[in-house]
């Protein structure tokens, strides 16, 4: 008798879990399925902006005392994906990045148009193809000039380090900045950015 209750107990118990077990499952595929779909190169409601006029975006760093961090995604890119919801989308919505950084999403692939930030007109595709970027995922950081800040993040080696590549990418290029603007009131430029 004994062992009966002891078996419908650990039965109850048992298919309380895998109906919980269940559930979770079900809800864990609903969200996925929610996010899943959209690609790097579409607008998201909050986030990281495709990039319209890159002399605003500079103009705009320079208020902030900052630097400009444009992301170079491409469609179909499942690392852009990462790199974008798992890192820039969030940091984006952080003060302490927004009050430094002006953010901007490039689409390799796409002739969308684009102010440079000489203010000349050319696409996506060109300014990508003008600044050397071959692959996606590549954060770069640009001066309130339009020079380049430093070496670009380039692809997603690991994520468990990949936040910590991209505060010290920030961190130096901001400090670059800084130390550039300061220099008799004229920016150096180490590496000049064709387009």
């Amino acid at each position: 008798m004994r062992a009966q209750k002891l078996l419908r107990e650990i039965l109850c118990n048992s298919m309380k879990r895998n109906l919980i077990t269940l559930c979770l499952a079900i809800l864990a595929c609903a969200s996925l399925g929610a996010g899943a779909a959209t690609p790097p190169s579409a607008e998201p409601a909050s986030g990281v902006p495709v990039a319209e006029n890159l002399q605003a975006d500079a103009q705009a760093a320079a208020e902030l005392g900052g630097a400009v961090l444009l992301v170079f995604v491409s469609d179909r890119c499942g690392y852009c994906e990462t790199v974008l919801n798992e890192f820039l989308i969030p940091m984006s919505r952080n003060t302490d990045y927004s009050q430094r950084i002006v953010m901007r999403r490039i689409v390799t692939n796409s002739d969308r148009p684009l102010l440079n930030f000489r203010g000349a007109p050319l696409t996506h595709r060109r300014f990508a193809q003008g600044v050397g970027v071959r692959m996606t995922p590549v954060v770069q950081m640009f001066g309130t000039q339009g020079q380049l800040l430093g070496r670009p993040l380039v692809g997603l080696s690991t994520i468990d380090y990949y936040g910590h590549f991209l505060d010290q990418t920030i961190d130096l290029a901001i400090a670059l900045g800084r130390t550039q603007s300061s220099a008799q009131g004229k920016p150096l430029s180490p590496t000049p950015v064709r387009p």
